[in-house]
């Protein structure tokens, strides 16, 4: 059957491949049969953070502390990359609401950035373990404030940190984000749990 909306995602995270969720991307297809998946590749660039070390990364990572101030290099070239993904769907004939972005810890971050400064409302915005990045370059697009997103996080992340996540919500919400749901999932680490997947694909059957 011809699919009827797409998700961009689950984007991957730093170091990963569009492989590492390739699985998870066929479990919530399996439940959403008229949804198309597209996972892109991060580029393979050099990475400050693991020594200068090249790997899958979408953005520049610094450090460990504090992430939200972080210029995040790159993450302008990987917004263009997903923006034109999403424009691929619409030339397609999608309509702008029946296209979500997703991903995870930086695949979530530069969904965020990406979705919410595109110039139309989506159907959604999905972020699992992630946080808003290069927050100094973010604008919220007006259109964009009507765009719904889901925020699942675990409360014992030690690589993102829950205090992140609260606070992009509570900056993009100031910001004019008319709902944002961050939902904490306790003793999860950096990663995600069935429970959190479940959640996901409830939350696109409501989008999509």
């Amino acid at each position: 059957t011809p699919h009827t909306a797409t998700v961009i995602g689950p984007i991957h995270g730093l170091g990963d491949t569009n492989m590492g969720w390739a699985d998870a991307a066929m479990h919530i297809h399996s439940q959403l049969p008229h949804v198309k998946f597209v996972l892109p590749n991060a580029p393979v660039v050099p990475v400050t953070l693991n020594g200068g070390m090249a790997m899958p990364s979408w953005y520049d990572i610094t450090s460990l502390d504090d992430r939200t101030v972080q210029p995040c290099a790159g993450i302008e070239e990987s917004r263009a990359t997903v923006t034109a993904l999403i424009e691929a769907e619409v030339a397609a004939g999608l309509a702008h609401d029946r296209i979500v972005v997703g991903g995870f810890s930086q695949g979530g971050a530069v969904s965020l950035f990406t979705g919410l400064q595109y110039p139309h409302a989506l159907g959604g915005v999905l972020c699992m373990s992630g946080y808003l990045a290069a927050q100094e370059k973010f604008e919220l697009s007006p259109a964009a404030a009507a765009t719904p997103v889901a925020h699942f996080h675990g409360s014992d992340d030690p690589t993102v940190r829950i205090e992140w996540a609260r606070r992009s919500a509570e900056h993009l919400r100031a910001a004019g984000v008319k709902e944002y749901a961050l939902k904490e999932y306790e003793s999860l680490g950096h990663s995600a749990s069935m429970e959190e997947i479940a959640d996901v694909v409830a939350w696109l059957q409501t989008r999509l």
